[in-house]
């Protein structure tokens, strides 16, 4: 199903057919993706994009949604409802956007549709929200749409960017 955000921003569901697009963002990208999300270093080509989508699309886990940014028809990143977990009822989203989308309030649009579509067409209770503590733009705009900070995820911290970071959970309670 797709989602009209505004007049410039929609959220399609991602498929395998947007491979070659998304490869070239994520190119474009790489230097800002990467300091922040362990995956893009194993995006190198077409083939490995494919892949990415593949492995999102089919993860099997309940609620797994998956989104193409556009900007003005032009695919500019993804958000993802990761999964909805059937016992506390949190469902994790991440999303992404390419360099030239940044800045915008592009996910603060985005989350200002998304919220309501996770709170009136599923059972979760929350959504959550992982970020690196070091990812100050995506934490600003998770505490925007509302988001408080939880806690730290309690496993290790994750080494990316030649540097170890905590993992903070940011969430917004969507019914008592």
């Amino acid at each position: 199903m797709e989602l009209v955000v505004s007049d410039s921003i929609t959220l399609k569901p991602l498929d395998i057919s947007h491979a070659v697009e998304l490869y070239q963002v994520i190119a474009d990208s790489r230097e800002n993706l990467s300091q922040f999300l362990p995956w893009v270093d194993n995006v190198i080509d077409v083939n490995s994009t494919k892949r990415y989508i593949y492995e999102r699309l089919h993860s099997g886990k309940a609620g797994s949604q998956w989104f193409a940014v556009y900007i003005k028809d032009r695919l500019s990143g993804v958000f993802g409802i990761k999964h909805i977990d059937p016992d506390s009822k949190g469902a994790e989203c991440g999303y992404w956007l390419a360099d030239f989308a940044r800045g915008q309030g592009v996910m603060t649009q985005v989350l200002t549709k998304i919220v309501p579509y996770i709170k009136n067409n599923s059972h979760a209770n929350a959504i959550e929200f992982y970020c690196l503590e070091e990812n100050l733009a995506s934490i600003k705009v998770v505490q925007r749409a509302g988001a408080q900070f939880k806690d730290y995820q309690k496993q290790t911290s994750i080494f990316l960017a030649n540097k170890y970071q905590r993992l903070g959970v940011y969430e917004i309670k969507l019914r008592a």
